[in-house]
């Protein structure tokens, strides 16, 4: 029996308006003010959430799962994350 997907494609839109407003869309994107790094822009503590720590920037399905692993385990959900985003601006 194949696993099912609970998830729609609304929860998936948010999270690339998410990275294209971080990051640009740019892989392995750099603030130059911070620590923030990649599609995500996550800061220098968050870097293990990517499945290779700071060794997966530059890889942007990594980067997209680091940034996923972020946002599930801060909001729980992408929505909650973009409504955040929205009322502050970051997240």
């Amino acid at each position: 029996m194949a696993a099912q997907h609970t998830h729609s494609h609304r929860p998936i839109k948010a999270k690339r308006n998410e990275w294209k407003e971080k990051s640009a869309g740019v892989v392995n994107a750099r603030n130059g003010t911070s620590t923030a790094r990649g599609l995500f822009q996550l800061l220098h503590a968050q870097y293990e959430l990517n499945p290779h720590g700071e060794a997966s920037f530059g890889n942007a399905v990594e980067e997209c799962q680091g940034g996923i692993r972020y946002i599930y385990g801060r909001y729980h959900t992408a929505s909650r994350a973009r409504d955040f985003w929205k009322r502050h601006h970051w997240y």
